[in-house]
């Protein structure tokens, strides 16, 4: 089943959006290594980007939305991979 099954049409076209902005989102922190991530959130029925970063007092300075798709900034603390 695709991701986008039973998805209204609204649905559907902030779905591309916030995708399309979370592309542009990578590409502005590309490299930081202030950042763990980037990824989509959804709350109140609404898209948004969601960044994961280390430090909520040391983060890089992005803006609250693109192409009006809101863009969170979330302190997660460092992230490290683990044994099985």
């Amino acid at each position: 089943m695709s991701q986008d099954a039973g998805r209204t049409g609204t649905d559907l076209q902030g779905a591309s959006a916030a995708r399309a902005a979370k592309a542009h989102v990578r590409q502005l922190v590309a490299g930081d290594s202030r950042v763990n991530g980037v990824g989509l959130s959804r709350a109140s029925g609404r898209w948004s980007v969601k960044v994961n970063v280390v430090d909520d007092a040391d983060h890089p300075d992005l803006p609250t939305a693109v192409d009006g798709v809101p863009v969170r900034v979330t302190a997660v603390g460092r992230i490290s991979a683990r044994a099985s």
